[in-house]
């Protein structure tokens, strides 16, 4: 497994994590009361790489 792939193989891997903690905030608080700081704490990530992570 070359370098690109386990690049590769984080970003997604990192993109699932904050989708999980997405569905588990929006359930807890509904979508119009979640915030990303909320999701990035579910995540255990900070809220910067959430908005890196949503650039297309």
């Amino acid at each position: 497994m070359g370098i690109q792939e386990r690049k590769e193989k984080e970003k997604e891997r990192r993109r699932q994590q904050i989708m999980v903690a997405a569905k588990r905030v929006f359930t807890e608080k509904g979508f119009s009361r979640a915030t990303m700081e909320d999701i990035a704490r579910e995540a255990e990530l900070s809220p910067g790489t959430l908005y890196l992570r949503a650039r297309p």
